[in-house]
């Protein structure tokens, strides 16, 4: 478990992490919002006219990528110090739309950390606390 990285999130619980992550992290500008000392997140991110689709909702990608960052951030936080992990597989069931504005939170829960393969599953959340989606994924240790 990374404590030292799961101690500066509580310390900066509710910012938004946009200008400390690199590239596709940075640019969703999630917040995490909850975390405990044993790693467990969840992480808020707003729905930006630039995620919609041509009908006004959230883009399946955008709910895609979303998904994927929550499920690394969790297993990079519950995973040993000298480890490293990709995603291998993932599937997505979407079940409600958002819109520009909702604000919709990641619930992630870590399945089985193997010794090669890590199962992670995630249900995104919207603000009434209904499910817009929820993901599986497959993590392959690369570290």
């Amino acid at each position: 478990m990374k404590v030292d990285y799961i101690k500066q999130l509580q310390a900066n619980k509710g910012q938004k992490m946009g200008e400390h992550l690199p590239g596709l992290g940075g640019w969703l500008n999630g917040r995490v919002t909850e975390v405990n000392d044993e790693g467990d997140i969840e992480i808020e991110f707003e729905v930006r006219e630039n995620m919609l689709n041509p009908m006004g909702a959230i883009h399946g990608g955008a709910i895609a990528a979303i998904i994927d960052e929550i499920l690394g951030f969790q297993l990079f936080l519950k995973s040993a110090e000298d480890t490293a992990y990709v995603s291998m597989t993932m599937n997505i069931d979407f079940l409600r739309a958002a819109k520009v504005g909702d604000v919709i939170t990641g619930i992630p829960k870590i399945t089985r950390i193997g010794k090669r393969t890590a199962n992670v599953s995630c249900n995104l959340k919207n603000a009434a606390g209904k499910v817009i989606a929820q993901g599986v994924s497959n993590f392959m240790r690369v570290l």
